[in-house]
């Protein structure tokens, strides 16, 4: 016999070893020096190194699929004018004319007042509820508009944190539910960043372990900021929860979409959001 490879890892030397016993070829794995060597009769060399080639090539991992990030201030957009917004109405304990005119009530909102699954977002109860809802949109949403881009990425979150609010004042149904903050989209965000990190990682034949963990990182932060006192508990798992299935577009598609979608999403988010407070005018509890 003669040698075909040299310097082989135990683990490499076990795979080729399995292929050509399969294949019935004869061979033997030497080692010297802690080097192992593979030996093949001469006559068998070219098949050998055929059959090798072939199997590397099936089994070659496929290179992770990469986001194209892109820098975004979205992000301090969302919290700079949350922050204004508050700066005008103040506190809110729930018996204030913007809660009265802008919450998620529930039965408004069942009552056909669908624009309170948007201007709810904007309303906040105290410093220490404002300032964790700004981290969490300078942090998690800047990261949603770097990888999907600002008008994909506004179009995303929005729909996300608007449905999510409308199936909670479902689930709340005849209870005279009332709930208003930037959390709901804060965990939309978390949970599109997990879907589609896990999602792509996935595609990109990750070891399990691995695709899973920006999930696992999600879950964890909904639980540590999700479920505190006084939390919107179920606002905030059903934000996270269809961020999941919004993540699935940059989790599929990586590529950021064009400029021409990415107008599209930005009108139609002013758009709504602008709707929502004009309509609000006229509500009241």
């Amino acid at each position: 016999m003669e040698p075909l490879l040299t310097h082989l890892t135990r683990q490499r030397a076990r795979d080729i070893g399995l292929l050509l016993t399969t294949e019935g070829i004869a061979h033997r794995i030497d080692a010297e020096q802690g080097r192992l060597t593979l030996l093949v009769a001469p006559e068998d060399a070219l098949r050998c190194e055929a059959l090798i080639a072939t199997y590397d090539a099936e089994n070659r991992p496929r290179p992770e699929r990469a986001w194209a990030l892109a820098p975004s201030w979205s992000g301090f957009f969302a919290a700079g004018v949350i922050l204004v917004i508050f700066l005008k109405t103040g506190p809110l304990t729930g018996f204030e004319e913007p809660v009265k005119l802008y919450a998620a009530s529930s039965s408004r909102i069942l009552s056909g007042e669908w624009y309170r699954t948007l201007t709810a977002l904007f309303l906040h109860s105290g410093w220490p509820h404002l300032l964790g809802n700004m981290a969490g949109l300078i942090i998690f949403s800047t990261g949603v508009f770097q990888i999907c881009g600002d008008g994909v990425g506004w179009f995303l979150l929005l729909a996300a944190a608007a449905l999510a609010n409308a199936v909670n004042a479902i689930w709340f149904a005849g209870m005279g539910h009332i709930s208003f903050g930037a959390s709901t989209l804060v965990f939309a965000s978390a949970g599109l960043l997990a879907s589609g990190g896990t999602l792509k990682r996935l595609l990109s034949d990750a070891p399990p372990w691995r695709a899973l963990m920006p999930f696992g990182a999600g879950l964890a932060i909904l639980a540590f900021t999700g479920v505190g006192p006084g939390s919107d508990v179920s606002g905030h798992l059903l934000g996270f929860g269809f961020g999941l299935g919004a993540g699935v577009l940059p989790g599929l598609v990586p590529e950021k979409q064009g400029p021409l979608l990415q107008a599209g999403g930005l009108v139609a988010s002013a758009l709504a959001c602008s709707l929502a407070f004009y309509l609000g005018q006229g509500g009241a509890l």
